[in-house]
């Protein structure tokens, strides 16, 4: 039913104001379902339409391939409450599927590590945007007017195993699908209490770069086709 980390459909050609809905609450219904197993099962980013008639009737889709929810550009975004040091930038962004998926798994495998009876639960979900387009006919397109975006709070628990207390984390992010192919193009996170340590964003730096080659000796080593980091400062 639900496929982690495996790619899909780039979702990037002109679709129906109805596929568009679909597509757009295929993602929310997944997020909602699975994030709270993101520590057991890891990051879900497809679903099989064949295999989900509770949630969608096949014979409204356009497509029944397989599809992933994130768009192949996905940014991952992040303004920590205090100002890291150089070589961060003041917003830390990642861009591209493979490195939005590598930092998940390095979050869960890193949580897992030092901590133990890891859970999340959903503490608040909302949706915003579009609501005129419900209802909308099949051969429909209002691309310049879709607008959805997904509030979701978090809340992590866990158990320190080197002293056995218990730690809390409260996250809020703010999911953007992008109007013209109903995936999810921006992962803001608005807020993590309490913020993470500055060795966090260096492990996970120096885990990225050996996995993708960048963060090199100079801005100009990456070599075209590779996925690299971004500064959200420079638009």
């Amino acid at each position: 039913m639900f496929t982690p980390n495996k790619g899909g459909s780039g979702g990037s050609e002109d679709i129906s104001d109805r596929e568009w809905q679909i597509r757009t609450g295929r993602a929310i219904y997944i997020l909602q379902q699975t994030l709270p197993d993101f520590f057991d099962v890891g990051l879900v980013s497809s679903i099989d339409p064949t295999k989900t008639p509770a949630l969608i009737d096949s014979k409204e889709s356009d497509s029944l391939e397989v599809q992933n929810i994130y768009s192949p550009k996905v940014r991952l975004v992040y303004t920590p409450p205090v100002a890291l040091p150089s070589p961060f930038p003041r917003t830390l962004g990642l861009e591209g599927l493979p490195l939005y998926l590598a930092s998940s798994v390095f979050i869960r495998h890193t949580m897992r590590t030092l901590y133990s009876d890891l859970r999340v639960e959903l503490r608040k979900v909302a949706v915003q945007g579009s609501p005129h387009l419900e209802g909308a006919a099949a051969g429909t397109h209002s691309n310049h007017q879709r607008d959805k975006s997904l509030f979701i709070g978090l809340d992590v628990y866990g158990t320190t195993r080197v002293s056995g207390g218990v730690g809390r984390w409260q996250i809020d992010s703010t999911y953007s699908f992008s109007p013209i192919s109903g995936l999810i193009q921006t992962h803001t996170i608005d807020s993590i209490h309490p913020a993470p340590h500055q060795a966090a964003y260096d492990a996970l730096r120096a885990s990225l770069s050996s996995v993708f080659g960048f963060g090199g000796p100079g801005p100009g080593d990456i070599r075209p086709g590779e996925v690299r980091a971004v500064n959200s400062d420079k638009g």
